[in-house]
């Protein structure tokens, strides 16, 4: 289901004639909320691993979408905005992003579930206990039971 999602979305963005990424989505939205943010705070705030942020923040630099300035106070500390040209992609995607949430709500309610609950209804029990945690109990459990 998530690659025909993400098939149609980057299709539509091609259709259109942008320049975006799907996977870009969230960094770029978060960062159009703020004025500016490091990797570590994008990181934290979207619950992503480090590595994937610094990944794609460097691609969204290289497309000059984001602006990248090391920080004054710490040189390892990177902080991110959106660029001239990533402010205006920002305002001509808004329509389509708008087109975005109406197709996903249409869907949602065509399969008759309130989808959006849901996933927040899984991201409170993973955060009461990860699928690490979880996976690790089952097996020492198991473990356990075979030493018997």
């Amino acid at each position: 289901m998530i690659d025909r999602l993400t098939v149609d979305g980057v299709r539509v963005y091609r259709n259109l004639g942008f320049d975006f990424e799907v996977r870009w989505f969230t960094i770029f939205h978060l960062l159009g909320t703020r004025s500016s943010m490091t990797v570590t705070e994008i990181a934290h705030v979207l619950r992503l691993a480090h590595p994937s942020v610094i990944e794609t923040t460097d691609e969204m630099v290289r497309r000059g979408v984001l602006v990248s300035q090391r920080d004054d106070a710490d040189r390892r500390r990177r902080n991110l905005t959106l660029s001239r040209k990533g402010q205006a992609l920002a305002r001509k995607l808004e329509p389509v992003w708008e087109a975005f949430r109406q197709a996903a709500e249409e869907i949602f309610s065509e399969a008759g579930c309130d989808f959006l609950e849901a996933i927040k209804k899984m991201e409170t029990a993973l955060d009461s206990k990860g699928l690490y945690e979880r996976i690790a109990d089952r097996l020492s459990d198991t473990k356990e039971s075979e030493n018997k």
